[in-house]
């Protein structure tokens, strides 16, 4: 088998594989083993990295709890959702307001209900950041 390579950015994680003869090596590739390769290819949901010492490591991605900055993303997405999200029920809701509609508070009701359900859905449980 040709020589395989690996590429990792710059905080260590694996980019992608390189093959001896196929690709141009670049500098700061390493080389990495035959069954360490075929491991790489068998776990394309594991998250691979390189440690200052050169160990190579997998991390599942479900072990690495997601960022505040993440969690807001996705409930920033869910309350937007024109299907199931908060945000529909408090534009009708304000819609039916101004347009002396009956029945507004019970839509925005529901808003406040589906904003509550998508914090509950991607929580956070402390101020800095912390889950």
């Amino acid at each position: 088998m040709s020589k395989t390579y690996a590429v990792f950015n710059g905080d260590g994680l694996f980019q992608h594989m390189l093959f001896k003869g196929v690709h141009t090596i670049p500098k700061g590739a390493v080389e990495i083993s035959d069954e360490l390769s075929v491991r790489i290819l068998q776990e394309p949901d594991s998250i691979w990295r390189i440690d200052e010492t050169g160990a190579i490591t997998a991390t599942d991605p479900e072990s690495i709890p997601p960022t505040r900055e993440q969690i807001e993303a996705l409930r920033l997405r869910s309350y937007a959702d024109p299907l199931t999200g908060s945000d529909r029920y408090f534009a009708e809701a304000q819609r039916m307001q101004v347009m002396n509609e009956p029945g507004w508070e019970a839509v925005r009701a529901a808003g406040v209900a589906r904003f509550e359900a998508i914090q509950a859905q991607y929580p956070w449980t402390s101020d800095d950041g912390a889950l």
